[in-house]
């Protein structure tokens, strides 16, 4: 299972270091530097550690005083004897009192500020919301035009999924099924989660979807998204079981399993779920019919970082000029193209299309 099975895991700098490892790089480059970095020059855990060290004073040496500063100065002359008298006490004493007033004070804020948030949050660094219903319609009604003109992708971004012949097939209420696995803190889930809705959208009608963002203190954070925890799916073709294994980080730092898989879910994660890390059980993981698997990140989340959701959604449906859009309409031609080859190829008029064509034939798919 992805990051272990405990039911309140620690969000330490091991946990933040493994969660880069649960996603197989996504192009040959990224894949001999090994686990996914933040881009060099952007701000972050590493410029602000950087920061803290050099501000950070020296054990047992005198710090010397800024030029320019007066009180610090004079603070470092030594008083001629006998000068010392009752009025120096008497002001260094009200300074001394007047500081600790000074402390209990701000203390007395933050911690009214932080109860005020906690109540207000609920111990959550971010609260999900239904998602508008101009986002939902432009995620789930992407023009057939725009998937056509993402096709399978610009060679190197798209870390292709693996086809396995000749296992038993996936139903689920039936119809034949997929599988997926994520965490609302995983900022590789935040990516895949908009190829999987966009995807799953051409073959049915997605209920209760809520906003989300990947985890602020991981790998790409804020990466804007949505999560599986309250959605249910219909369609007349494919049965979907989608489980959001983890819950997003705390304020306490860190991240609930929401829901357990069965044992059905446990066995698929066993036999399939191999990614090209160290670690078994890698998140996010699809599996289309037993026959399809993507384990791992399907493209870099990292052009998705500082856009809105808002803005995302709004570039669907133009992926010829926009790179986020093609990214995530490619890695979807390849998941409908899944669904095309164990569902008999229905709707024709997505299984026919241009693109989800393409895709079947990188992967030599058939219906």
């Amino acid at each position: 299972m992805a990051e272990g099975a405990s039911d309140n895991p620690r969000r330490s700098a091991t946990d933040k270091e493994r969660s880069k490892q649960l996603s197989r790089p996504v192009s040959g480059r990224e894949s001999a530097r090994g686990p996914a970095r933040a881009p060099r020059g952007r701000p972050g855990a590493g410029s602000a550690a950087r920061e803290g060290r050099r501000a950070r004073p020296q054990a047992g040496r005198p710090q010397p005083a800024r030029r320019g500063d007066r009180s610090a100065g004079r603070a470092g002359r030594r008083q001629p004897a006998g000068r010392a008298g009752a009025s120096g006490r008497s002001r260094t004493g009200l300074f001394v009192w007047g500081s600790i007033a000074l402390v209990v004070v701000i203390v007395g804020i933050v911690v009214g500020v932080n109860q005020l948030s906690s109540k207000t949050t609920k111990g959550l660094i971010y609260d999900p919301a239904p998602v508008s219903a101009t986002v939902l319609h432009e995620i789930t009604h992407v023009p057939t035009s725009a998937y056509n003109a993402a096709g399978t992708g610009v060679p190197g971004t798209i870390s292709v999924p693996r086809v396995v012949n000749g296992q038993k097939p996936l139903k689920v209420d039936g119809k034949p099924g997929m599988f997926g696995l994520f965490g609302e803190f995983c900022p590789y889930c935040a990516a895949e989660r908009w190829s999987i809705i966009t995807s799953l959208s051409r073959f049915g009608t997605f209920h209760g979807l809520e906003t989300m963002q990947s985890s602020p203190v991981d790998i790409y954070p804020r990466t804007q998204t949505f999560t599986f925890k309250t959605a249910t799916y219909t369609s007349p073709y494919l049965g979907a079981e989608l489980l959001e294994l983890y819950g997003q980080d705390q304020a306490t730092g860190n991240h609930p399993v929401l829901k357990r898989p069965t044992k059905s879910e446990l066995a698929i994660m066993r036999k399939y779920d191999v990614g090209s890390t160290t670690h078994s059980g890698t998140i996010p993981f699809s599996d289309f019919g037993n026959k399809v698997f993507f384990a791992g990140a399907t493209y870099n989340p990292n052009p998705l970082q500082t856009l809105s959701r808002t803005t995302i959604a709004a570039s669907l449906k133009n992926p010829g000029k926009n790179a986020v859009a093609k990214l995530i309409l490619a890695a979807s031609n390849y998941m409908s193209a899944a669904v095309c080859s164990i569902d008999g190829g229905k709707p024709g008029s997505v299984c026919s299309s241009a693109g989800v064509k393409a895709a079947a034939a990188a992967l030599k798919l058939t219906t």
